[in-house]
């Protein structure tokens, strides 16, 4: 098959792009024909591949150039990467209707509802369920997207179909032999250390991290908090800690290219995410065998979790830091959970999810 992935970009630091990439590599080593389409630089991954940049600007205009170019290139297939690409293609199909690509659209957010679900949004909520419909389908990256995209959008059930992410575990492992330096290289070895992996806003509600870190410091004072992300609420994040009088004791290294070393290193993973979508931190988790903590709220990192790692009901910290107490100094029930990820991490291989993403082509 001649197949085109089109994103907005295809920026090193987007999970979006490098899941398209590893999907990519995966069908060229299966022998088919693939190129990437996408609205503007930069390009900082998949270099190996065919990239064409589009001139147009507006959504408009790149569905005609998008609907142009596909049919010019004879593509069987294009995956169009987040609902904003997504809504490109559904009016590439409006624009040719006769065109013989077909057209795959994805969502891998799960918090459309909770943004459009004021009474004054509904002219747009049907104008995206217009323009999604016109997809021949969308994946959702979890059923937790599936059923935002139905209660936001109003989206038929028989239009989308789940696939979850993958993940490169051999990649992952790899980058995580990576040295650390000697200041947190002695860190990780002489205190049990909880991390997170994330941006500092308000969806990763981190302020509640730092909340239970304080209630399980009290009791384990030798455990360590290292905060590897950036964002709008580091200031304040930060203030928090001082305030907590745990400067000592809590991390914030900014942003870091190659996280997996710390995260190798770590003794769990603590998500205090109020939605996501899927959660790509948990899945590089599973493959470095780290248990993963996090709270029930919404979205697919929930049903990934689910039967494997603790789940606590938000906003209750004091549960949470109960059960991150008990992972910390249950040595059996810690090796339990590292075996369950083991196990769970094979579900994810891009082997497994590349296969499922070709028979919606093929179907």
């Amino acid at each position: 098959m001649r197949i085109c992935f089109y994103l907005n970009n295809l920026w090193g630091i987007s999970a979006t792009a490098r899941i398209a990439h590893f999907l990519a590599s995966e069908m060229r080593r299966k022998q088919h024909e693939v190129f990437f389409v996408i609205n503007k630089p930069p390009i900082e991954i998949a270099q190996e591949f065919p990239i064409k940049v589009l001139k147009s600007r507006g959504d408009l205009l790149r569905a005609r150039e998008l609907g142009m170019l596909l049919k010019g290139e004879n593509v069987d297939v294009c995956y169009g990467f987040m609902r904003p690409q997504s809504n490109v293609l559904g009016l590439v199909r409006l624009f040719h209707p006769k065109l013989r690509t077909k057209l795959i659209g994805s969502v891998h957010n799960s918090d459309n509802y909770l943004t459009y679900n004021r009474w004054y949004h509904l002219p747009y909520r049907y104008l995206e369920k217009f323009l999604l419909e016109k997809n021949d389908l969308i994946v959702a990256v979890s059923k937790g997207v599936k059923e935002d995209l139905k209660e936001a959008f109003f989206i038929r059930d028989d239009k989308i179909k789940v696939i979850y992410n993958p993940i490169d575990i051999e990649g992952i492992r790899k980058r995580a032999q990576a040295p650390i330096g000697e200041k947190f290289e002695e860190l990780f070895q002489t205190h049990p250390v909880i991390i997170n992996i994330a941006r500092m806003e308000k969806q990763k509600g981190l302020h509640h991290l730092i909340n239970i870190f304080a209630k399980v410091n009290k009791k384990l004072p030798e455990t360590r908090l290292v905060l590897i992300g950036d964002g709008s609420l580091r200031r304040e994040l930060e203030e928090r800690v001082k305030k907590l009088g745990l400067e000592q004791k809590v991390f914030f290294l900014g942003w870091v290219e190659n996280p997996f070393p710390y995260l190798k290193r770590a003794k769990v993973f603590a998500m205090t995410s109020l939605w996501e979508g899927l959660a790509m931190v948990i899945l590089e988790s599973f493959a470095l065998n780290i248990p993963v903590i996090a709270f029930k709220t919404r979205g697919g990192h929930v049903e990934v979790l689910e039967n494997c790692c603790p789940l606590v009901d938000y906003p209750d910290e004091e549960t949470y830091a109960e059960e991150l107490l008990k992972i910390l100094t249950d040595e059996g029930y810690y090796e339990t959970l590292r075996k369950r990820v083991g196990e769970k991490v094979k579900e994810f291989s891009v082997d497994r999810i590349a296969e499922e993403y070709l028979k919606l082509a093929k179907d």
